[in-house]
């Protein structure tokens, strides 16, 4: 993908990784946001986001910037190339990046090209780190052809005088689910409360899980109900795992009232694991310390696609609001 050009925004690389078959590779890159803003001409200034276009190869099975906040294993001063492989590494410990705020993600294969609506901006400070994660698979149900993953990223910029909105994102995590071979098919719930006092516009919105995933939906939320919203309320969806849709502004501009949210609902069936049920009960008892007389073959929360799901909702809105609660 071409960069931007100079003065009005930056590229973003990854470096060529090898996925050999049978590995995932999950690598973490840091970047100061300032320094590569500065050495594409930009000043020294708040960097107003207006426009994100993505591109990489097949075999991704995501790919997320956040924006670091609360250091725990994954520090920027430990590089800014931290890879991990098969599970093993801080890099694949979502704990290590539990409250940092999503700035950018994508799922798909070949290029996004996304412009937020006019006057919106995702607003970064010079002084901020981001952290690039790129999850490539070559194992059982998902393939790297080339073998080798690589990302690009383009940030399009606008000046201060343009921005009317900042951009907010929310990045919800289920990470109580269990699919078993005594309950195949469950569905688990989650939802996320904006405790706005005006209106606010959704205008992104995708799903995540792995190979188990039957449906992905999310929903409008009145922010107190304790059931799952109608359909009537429902405006995404998602039937592909491997390839989820990503819907977005012009298409998807939806306005919650004052003190709503999203819900969102993922539906399972279990299928025998490529990796043996030795190994998903193993995972069970270290991870969540769970008694041997409750192993069942469950295919629990985690990072890998063979043997772990998960049930993850990307929300973009404006204007952004500093409290919004997932449960």
């Amino acid at each position: 993908m071409d960069p931007v050009p100079r003065g009005q925004g930056f590229q973003l690389v990854t470096r060529e990784t090898e996925v050999p078959q049978g590995v995932e590779q999950q690598d973490c890159y840091f970047f100061k946001a300032g320094d590569i803003a500065a050495a594409n001409g930009l000043p020294n200034q708040p960097i107003n986001l207006h426009r994100i276009q993505i591109s990489q190869r097949e075999g991704s099975h995501h790919m997320n910037i956040y924006r670091v906040r609360t250091i725990v294993e994954l520090d920027p001063a430990n590089g800014e190339f931290q890879p991990a492989s098969n599970g093993s590494g801080p890099c694949f410990n979502s704990a290590n990046w539990a409250d940092w705020p999503l700035l950018a993600n994508t799922q798909q294969d070949g290029t996004i090209d996304w412009t937020y609506p006019e006057g919106v901006a995702n607003v970064i400070q010079p002084d901020e780190w981001l952290m690039l994660q790129s999850h490539f698979v070559n194992a059982s149900t998902q393939k790297t052809p080339q073998n080798y993953g690589k990302v690009w990223v383009n940030f399009w910029v606008i000046p201060a005088e343009q921005v009317k909105y900042e951009l907010g994102t929310i990045f919800a995590t289920k990470q109580s689910i269990r699919v078993c071979t005594k309950n195949p098919t469950p569905i688990f719930d989650g939802s996320c409360h904006i405790n706005s006092k005006t209106p606010v516009q959704v205008i992104g919105a995708n799903g995540h899980f792995h190979s188990r995933g039957k449906e992905f939906r999310i929903y409008s939320w009145d922010g107190t109900s304790i059931m799952r919203p109608p359909e009537s309320q429902r405006f995404y969806t998602s039937e592909t795992w491997d390839d989820p849709p990503m819907t977005r502004s012009p298409e998807l501009d939806l306005t919650l009232p004052p003190g709503s949210g999203i819900w969102y609902t993922c539906t399972y069936e279990w299928t025998p694991p490529p990796v043996g049920c030795q190994a998903l009960d193993e995972f069970d008892r270290t991870k969540y310390s769970t008694p041997e007389r409750l192993l069942d073959c469950c295919y629990t929360f985690g990072p890998q696609v063979d043997q772990n799901e998960h049930c993850n909702a990307f929300i973009y809105y404006y204007p952004k609001q500093d409290d919004v609660n997932c449960f």
